[in-house]
């Protein structure tokens, strides 16, 4: 998830301003699953983990030392490698790349990216209105506003995001309560669900080796069960999956209408 907030924040703004819609098809989850895949090899381990680490200081401290720091990091990789990612901060220490990365309220908290695709899975899985009980969280506290922003729209709109995704209003979520995980079996089975799910995923893509058989547990869901970013090469067959995505329709529609309520790209 990182590395496509990179491609967004770090490169899109680049294409964005040549006239580029770097989401079609997409092709910026093709060039974040590049990345994550070859990056180490071909721009080199320890200058792509250090040009990653430099983009969240950059995303969180949004000052002209930690940009300056990110265009460093950047040109020491092997960026003439993968000139169409890296090249926007490395060649040219894009200015709109750098302005995206200092925007206040921006940063690499995926929480609402998240929430944003469980909405739009739970509406497709609902038969009617439908209310959602979840742990105490901090990050749900933050996104109340913007939460109860999402319920109380009545706009008639649907923007399709892949071949089984899209967000559509009216939502026929109705209500969003926060519970003691303690006192409800439901929340704590789910928590065993997914801290499996994550474990698995974790195997899938090397990151440990020990664990579940992801693929014996995978066995145990349906494909629109589960919602994941795992890096995928197989470009035409994403692209296919992807083809007519108005994914730069729903960040210009979630901005004109939710942006005074907290962060939604």
């Amino acid at each position: 998830m990182l590395i496509l907030m990179f491609c967004d924040y770090a490169v899109e703004p680049w294409y964005y301003e040549r006239g580029v819609d770097f989401y079609a098809d997409g092709q910026n989850y093709a060039m974040g699953s590049l990345l994550s895949v070859v990056g180490p090899t071909m721009l080199g381990v320890e200058p792509f983990e250090a040009m990653l680490a430099a983009f969240q200081s950059a995303m969180k401290e949004k000052s002209p030392d930690s940009l300056n720091a990110l265009v460093g990091a950047a040109r020491r990789t092997n960026w003439q490698e993968l000139p169409e990612a890296i090249g926007p901060l490395a060649r040219d220490a894009c200015p709109d790349c750098l302005r995206a990365i200092a925007t206040p309220g921006v940063s690499t908290d995926v929480a609402i990216v998240v929430m944003q695709a469980l909405i739009s899975r739970m509406e497709v899985m609902a038969d009617g209105p439908y209310r959602v009980e979840h742990d105490e969280s901090k990050n749900l506290a933050t996104y109340n506003d913007l939460l109860q922003a999402f319920i109380a729209h009545t706009d008639e709109v649907e923007l399709r995001q892949t071949a089984i995704a899209s967000f559509k209003f009216p939502l026929k979520l109705t209500e969003v309560t926060q519970v003691n995980s303690k006192t409800s079996p439901a929340i704590q089975l789910a928590d065993v669900m997914i801290g499996a799910a994550l474990e698995a995923g974790n195997i899938m893509i090397g990151q440990c080796t020990d664990g579940i058989d992801p693929d014996a547990l995978l066995s145990l869901f349906k494909d629109d069960q589960l919602i994941h970013m795992l890096p995928d090469l197989d470009f035409e067959a994403q692209k296919e999956f992807r083809k007519g995505t108005q994914a730069s329709e729903v960040i210009d529609y979630f901005a004109a209408n939710f942006a005074s309520k907290g962060r939604v790209s």
